[in-house]
């Protein structure tokens, strides 16, 4: 359950219970959110790429995630939906349309579609 990314509020809220229950309970449901964004990322980049060759952390927290190459060169950038500011507003909206946004995003970025 740990390392489990959430597909949906849902699972945030198993996660969250989850981790409540053995010894974190600072954790809140905003660091999921954050979390899955970025994980969420860096696993579909991962599975387009076949291995973990670029990177993925935050430029700006909650609102832009940077994509680095195996030499820290800038790959792109991924955003939330055009009508939200922040992926954890996005993913709380319409989390089937988060994953959507961010496939899509990567997809034109690894240059697949």
């Amino acid at each position: 359950m740990f390392n489990l990314i959430p597909n949906d509020l849902a699972e945030v809220a198993q996660k969250l219970a989850f981790l409540h229950e053995n010894g974190q309970p600072e954790i809140t449901e905003q660091d999921i959110l954050l979390a899955t964004a970025k994980d969420g990322a860096q696993d579909l980049i991962n599975e387009a790429l076949e291995g973990p060759y670029y990177d993925v952390h935050w430029q700006t927290k909650d609102q832009v995630l940077l994509v680095a190459g195996p030499l820290k060169a800038q790959i792109g950038t991924l955003t939330p939906r055009p009508d939200f500011e922040t992926f954890s507003a996005d993913f709380k909206n319409n989390s089937i349309l988060f994953w959507r946004n961010l496939a899509k995003q990567i997809s034109v970025m690894l240059r697949q579609e």
